[in-house]
C-alpha cells in the first residue's frame, strides 16, 4: 500500500481502515509526502525512527536532483524561511502556530522612506467597522514599503475614502496621482445594511476625482487562504535568502503591533488552527490590508512536488 501526501490525510484512514486491511497478509505500507508542521505525519515519523520493523528516508529536493540550482535559488528569494525549509528540505516546522508574522522585527523591517511621485501609489483596504483599517504603500524593485496607516474606529467605507483623500493631498500636485486599489474581495457583497457594496462605494469616489487621481483596482474574486497570505507577508518580511523586502514607517503604530502580536487561534485543546486569533478586537485588520496588497502582487507559488501527471496550466 502507498499513501502519498500521508500529511493530509487523516490520521484515521490509517489506524482504523488501512492498517487493519494489511494484517491478514501482513502486507507493507510506503508513506510518502511533504511535511505540514508537527501533525500525525511527525508523530508517524517519530515513532518508526525507533522500531526496527520501519525505515525513515528523508530526502531535500537538492538531493533529488530534479530541480536546478537556479530554481532553488529563485525559490529561496521568494518564500519565508519556515516555508521554504518545509517544501524543499523536508523538515517539520511550526507553521501555523504561535505568531503569525514571526519574520518581523524592528531593527530590519522599520525604516522611514518617503513617498515618491515617480511611482504608483497603492491603497489597500480591510473593510471591518471598528476599526476601518486601510493602508498606503508603494512598491519598489519588489521592496513593499508602507508609508501610512488609515486606522478609523467606528468608520464606513466613505468616511475611509475621505481620509484618503485627505491623507494625499500633500502628494496630489500638478498632474494626476496614480493609483492602484487592493483589499477584501468579500466587500463586493451587498450588506444586509446599506444598499451599496463597500467597493461600489470606492469606485463612484474615484468617480467624483478623475481630476485628481488616475486609478485602477487589483482585486481578486475571491480572497486567498488566510495562511497562503500570511506566508506572503513572511516571505516579504524575510525570505529564506535573509533579505527584507516589506518595509513599514515607524509612524505605522497599529500595523506594527500587529506583526508584534497576531497570533494563530487554537482550538479547546491547544492545537493549531488555520485561523488568526481575533479575540482583541484591535488587532488583525491593518496587517489583512498589508496582506491583501502582498498575496495580490506577490503571490505564493503553485506547490511544487512530484505530480502524476503533466501541470494543465
Amino acid at each position: 500500500m502507498v499513501l502519498d501526501e500521508y500529511a493530509s490525510i487523516a490520521r484515521e484512514a490509517w489506524t482504523e481502515v488501512l492498517r487493519p486491511a494489511l494484517a491478514d497478509r501482513q502486507g507493507g505500507a510506503l508513506f510518502i509526502g511533504t511535511p505540514q508542521g508537527f501533525n500525525h505525519f511527525h508523530e508517524l515519523v517519530e515513532s518508526a525512527e525507533g522500531r526496527l520493523d520501519w525505515k525513515v528516508f528523508q530526502f531535500t529536493t537538492a538531493a533529488g536532483g530534479n530541480v536546478s540550482r537556479e530554481e532553488l535559488e529563485s525559490a529561496a528569494q521568494e518564500l519565508d524561511e519556515r516555508t521554504y525549509r518545509q517544501e524543499f528540505e523536508a523538515k517539520f516546522e511550526t507553521l501555523g502556530v504561535g505568531l503569525a508574522y514571526y519574520a518581523f522585527d524592528r531593527v530590519h523591517s522599520v525604516k522611514n522612506v518617503a513617498f515618491s511621485r515617480q511611482m504608483e501609489l497603492c491603497w489597500s483596504l480591510d473593510f471591518n467597522m471598528n476599526p476601518l483599517c486601510s493602508v498606503l504603500a508603494q512598491v519598489f524593485n519588489g521592496v513593499v514599503v508602507v508609508l501610512e496607516e488609515l486606522v478609523l474606529p467606528d468608520s464606513n467605507t466613505l468616511a475611509a475614502c475621505e481620509e484618503f483623500l485627505r491623507r494625499t493631498e500633500k502628494w496630489n500636485t500638478g498632474s494626476q496621482l496614480s493609483v492602484c486599489v487592493y483589499g477584501d474581495s468579500t466587500a463586493d457583497q451587498r450588506r444586509t445594511s446599506a444598499s451599496r457594496t463597500d467597493w461600489q462605494i470606492v469606485k463612484e469616489f474615484f468617480g467624483r476625482y478623475r481630476d485628481r487621481y488616475d486609478v485602477t483596482f487589483s482585486v481578486p474574486s475571491a480572497n486567498p487562504l488566510v495562511k497562503d497570505r500570511v506566508n506572503c507577508v513572511n516571505a516579504k518580511l524575510r525570505n529564506h535568502a535573509g533579505q527584507h523586502r516589506l518595509l513599514v514607517n515607524s509612524s505605522c503604530k497599529q500595523l506594527i503591533q500587529d506583526f508584534e502580536q497576531v497570533c494563530w487561534k487554537t482550538d479547546p485543546h491547544g492545537n493549531p488552527l488555520v485561523e488568526l486569533d481575533k479575540s482583541d478586537p484591535r488587532r488583525t485588520h491593518v496587517s489583512d490590508a498589508v496582506g491583501y496588497l502582498v498575496a495580490r502582487k506577490f503571490p505564493m507559488r503553485p506547490e511544487r512536488g512530484e505530480r502524476s501527471g503533466p501541470a494543465l496550466f
